[in-house]
């Protein structure tokens, strides 16, 4: 009885503590789910995996001052920038392009989508743009 008693309770504490973490992502996907709603028709999602609305677009989000011919301009700098990187992954994933070809291209088009932001965005918002991007990078990550 002694073994029958103990692989029950084995299980039972195993089952428990799979409960808790099923628990813990579901309140964490909550979370992500509720701050995208917070975004309203801000947030862009496409139907490729990976690809929802991207950091940075985030970080512009948060800019003082931004209108709405600015936020709209925005979406769709960044809609047509997904869309050329996803061509891009689209040709390396089927060998129409080295490694190399795709990195090159992809910080090209990075650079292009950068320099049509800043069109966009005047100079005090670029400046805090950039401000945010280093605090981002100088936080470290748990």
């Amino acid at each position: 009885k002694t073994p029958i008693i103990l692989f029950s309770s084995l299980l039972l504490l195993l089952s428990t503590a799979q409960f808790s973490q099923v628990q813990a992502q579901r309140v964490a996907s909550d979370a992500v789910s509720e701050a995208l709603a917070q975004n309203g028709s801000n947030t862009q999602q496409t139907s490729q995996r990976g690809i929802f609305q991207s950091r940075e677009s985030r970080l512009v989000l948060q800019l003082d001052g931004l209108t709405e011919d600015q936020i709209s301009r925005i979406d769709e700098l960044n809609k047509e920038h997904r869309e050329q990187v996803s061509d891009l992954l689209d040709r390396w994933r089927g060998d129409q392009m080295t490694r190399a070809e795709f990195l090159s291209r992809r910080r090209t088009n990075f650079d292009r989508h950068q320099e049509q932001l800043k069109e966009v965005l005047t100079s005090t918002q670029w400046e805090q743009l950039q401000n945010l991007r280093a605090e981002r990078r100088n936080v470290p990550e748990n």
